[in-house]
C-alpha cells in the first residue's frame, strides 16, 4: 500500500543536488565583510532576485505540507488563503504602506524600530518575543520534512517498520538541518539569497512535474478531481464560509494575518530590508503577489489529486478515511507525498523530491538567520549597553543558529502533530505579531504612541501562547482559533492606546509643550 516509484537513481539525484547547494552556500562566505553583508546581504538585492527569494522563502516544504494537509481535508476552499495573500501583496506593492518606510530607515531587524521610536527596553522585549514566536513557529518544520521524505520515497511501508522509519527519518532530518546550519552559519544572508534563487528554480521545476502528472494521470485529471470532491465532500469543498468548512470569521482572521505578517513577520519583511531601494521593495511585494497564491494553490491541488486517487483505491480509502470518504480525514500529512510517489515516474520523482528538499532548506536558512539575528542584535546587544563589533554580532548569531537547530529536533519529536499545521503556525505567529503590528503602525502614524503602550501591546500578544496547548479537538476548530486570535489583536490595540494615554513618553510630552 505504501510502495512508491522512488529508486536508487532518485536518491542519487537528491544527494547530488543537496551537495551542490551546500557547497555553493559555503563558498559565498568569501563575500562576507561586515554585519550588513551577513544579515541583509549588503542591501544589494534587486527586484528580480529579491522577488524570487521572497517567493522561495515562503514556498518551503512545510508550506507545501500544511497546504496539502488542509487541501486534502477542505478541497478548493483552502485556495481562498492564496487569494487573500495575493490581494494583500498587490495592495502593499502599490501603496508601499509601512514597507517603504522600513527600507528608508535602513533597519537590519524590525525590533530596531522599537528602539529608535520607543526605548532600548522595548526593543529587548520585542526581540525576545519575536524570537520566541519564530522559533516555536519553526517547531514542526523538521517533522513535516521527515513525513514527506518517508512517504514520497516509500520508506513508510507498513506499521511493522514504524520504529525503524522513525529512526531513519530523524537521521535524514538531522543531516538536512546540519547542511542548512553549515551554509547559513558560514554565509549568512548572502548564502541565503544565492541558494534561495537556485532552490526557487529547482523547486519550480519539481512542482511542475508533480502537477503535470496529476493532471495527465488516467486515474486523475481535472474533471475527475473536481468530481470526486463534489461526490464525497459536497459544497464545503468549494465554499470556505460553509458551516462545515472554515467559516466567515476564519476568512477575516486570515486577511488580517496575511497583512500583518507582510509588515512585521521577520522572514517576510526581511525582503523589504534586503531590497536595493524603496522602489525595489514595492516591486518585490507587487511582483511576488501571484506567487503568494501559487505557493498555496499548487500544494492544495496536489492534495486534491491525492484525494481523487485514494477515493478509487479501497485499501487506501479505509486507511485515510476510516469513517468514509465524506468523514474526517486521518493521516492527512501522509496523503500527498504518498500519491506523488506512486504517480510520478522514477528519475523525475528524484527531481521532484530534490525540489521539495530545496523548499525545506530554503525556508530553514531564512528562518534560522532571521531569528538568530534578532537574538544577537535585538536582545543581546541592547543588554550589553554598548555597540557590538561586527565580529561579535556574527559570532552570537552563529551560536544562536546552532541552538535553534537543536531545539527544532527536540520540539519536533515532543509536540503532537495537530490536524492543521497551518493553524499551529498562524497561532504561534500571533504571539509576536499581535503586539508588534500595533506598536509598529501606531509608532509610525501616531505621535501619541508611548513606550509604555508599545510594551503593553507586546506583552498582550503573549496570550496567544495558550492556544498551542489547547486540547487537540479545540485546536482543530477554525472558528475558535479565529475568534481568539482576532480577540488578541483587539486586546493589544486597547492596551496600546490606554497605556500610551496614561503613560506618555517624557520627551514627547516636552516636545508637545
Amino acid at each position: 500500500m505504501f510502495e512508491t516509484n522512488f529508486s536508487s537513481l532518485d536518491w542519487g539525484i537528491v544527494a547530488v543536488y543537496l551537495a551542490v547547494v551546500a557547497i555553493v552556500g559555503m563558498l559565498v562566505n568569501r563575500y562576507i565583510h561586515n554585519v550588513d553583508d551577513y544579515l541583509v546581504g549588503g542591501r544589494g538585492s534587486g527586484t528580480a532576485l529579491n522577488t524570487a527569494t521572497f517567493i522561495g522563502t515562503g514556498l518551503g516544504l512545510v508550506t507545501i505540507m500544511y497546504a496539502a494537509m488542509d487541501g486534502f481535508q477542505h478541497g478548493f476552499s483552502y485556495m481562498t488563503l492564496g487569494l487573500i495573500g495575493m490581494v494583500v501583496g498587490v495592495g502593499l506593492g502599490l501603496s508601499g504602506f509601512v514597507i517603504t518606510r522600513l527600507r528608508e530607515a535602513k533597519l537590519l531587524t524590525i525590533p530596531e524600530f522599537f528602539h529608535t521610536r520607543y526605548s532600548p527596553r522595548v526593543r529587548i522585549v520585542a526581540g525576545s518575543i519575536c524570537a520566541l514566536a519564530g522559533i516555536l513557529n519553526m517547531g514542526l518544520f523538521p517533522k513535516m520534512g521527515a513525513t514527506f521524505l518517508t512517504y514520497a520515497t516509500g520508506l513508510g511501508q507498513g506499521d511493522a517498520a514504524a520504529a525503524s522509519q522513525e529512526t531513519t527519518i530523524n537521521i535524514v532530518t538531522s543531516i538536512l538541518i546540519v547542511l542548512v546550519l553549515a551554509y547559513t552559519v558560514l554565509g549568512g544572508m548572502v548564502s541565503v539569497i544565492v541558494t534561495d534563487y537556485l532552490q526557487f528554480v529547482i523547486l519550480s521545476t519539481g512542482l511542475g512535474f508533480g502537477l503535470y502528472f496529476c493532471l495527465t494521470n488516467p486515474e486523475l485529471g481535472w474533471d475527475r478531481m473536481v468530481g470526486a470532491l463534489e461526490e464525497h465532500r459536497g459544497e464545503r469543498a468549494f465554499n470556505p464560509v460553509h458551516k462545515d468548512s472554515y467559516g466567515g470569521i476564519w476568512v477575516i482572521w486570515m486577511t488580517v494575518h496575511f497583512a500583518v505578517a507582510a509588515l512585521c513577520w521577520a522572514p517576510e519583511v526581511s525582503r523589504a530590508l534586503t531590497a536595493k531601494d524603496p522602489t525595489a521593495t514595492k516591486r518585490t511585494f507587487l511582483f511576488g503577489a501571484p506567487g503568494q497564491f501559487i505557493r498555496l494553490a499548487i500544494p492544495a491541488l496536489l492534495a486534491i489529486a491525492a484525494f481523487c486517487y485514494i477515493s478509487q483505491h479501497v485499501e487506501l480509502g479505509k486507511y485515510f478515511f476510516p469513517e468514509g470518504l465524506s468523514g474526517k480525514a486521518a493521516h492527512p500529512d501522509q496523503a500527498m507525498p504518498l500519491v506523488l510517489g506512486k504517480i510520478v515516474p522514477t528519475g523525475l520523482l528524484g527531481i521532484l523530491v530534490a525540489g521539495l528538499m530545496a523548499a525545506f532548506m530554503s525556508t530553514h536558512d531564512s528562518y534560522f538567520l532571521c531569528w538568530s539575528s534578532v537574538i544577537a542584535r535585538d536582545v543581546v546587544a541592547p543588554m550589553k549597553k554598548r555597540e557590538l563589533s561586527d565580529r561579535e554580532q556574527i559570532r552570537i548569531t552563529r551560536i544562536a543558529i546552532v541552538c535553534i537547530g537543536i531545539f527544532l529536533l527536540v520540539w519536533g519529536i515532543w509536540y503532537e502533530l495537530p490536524d492543521s499545521v497551518w493553524g499551529y503556525m498562524a497561532v504561534t505567529g500571533n504571539i509576536y505579531m499581535c503586539g508588534a503590528i500595533v506598536g509598529l503602525v501606531g509608532g509610525m502614524y501616531w505621535k501619541g504612541a508611548s513606550s509604555a503602550g508599545a510594551m503593553a501591546a507586546l506583552l498582550g500578544g503573549l496570550l496567544s501562547v495558550t492556544l498551542i496547548f489547547l486540547p487537540k479537538e479545540w485546536q482543530a476548530r477554525t472558528d475558535v482559533n479565529a475568534a481568539l486570535s482576532l480577540g488578541n489583536y483587539a486586546v493589544c490595540v486597547a492596551l496600546f492606546v490606554v497605556f500610551s494615554l496614561l503613560f506618555p513618553d517624557k520627551r514627547r510630552t516636552e516636545e508637545g509643550a
